[in-house]
């Protein structure tokens, strides 16, 4: 089983490619509660991949 990959793009994450669980991502939002950052991030719309050298992740924005 693939764990997704997800660029952050804004907020307190902005650049980061992050292996993120797909329970966790089964939803529009992506809430991130520290201990470091606190963040909302949502799909990209239209939706976007970004490639990194991870492999390809798809593009998610911080919410305002």
């Amino acid at each position: 089983m693939t764990v997704p990959l997800i660029f952050h793009w804004g907020g307190p994450r902005h650049g980061e490619v992050a292996e993120v669980p797909a329970e966790l991502i089964a939803s529009s939002l992506l809430v991130y509660d520290g201990p470091q950052w606190i963040g909302v991030y949502e799909r990209s719309d239209p939706p976007q991949v970004h490639d990194s050298p991870k492999g390809s992740a798809e593009v998610w924005v911080a919410r305002e």
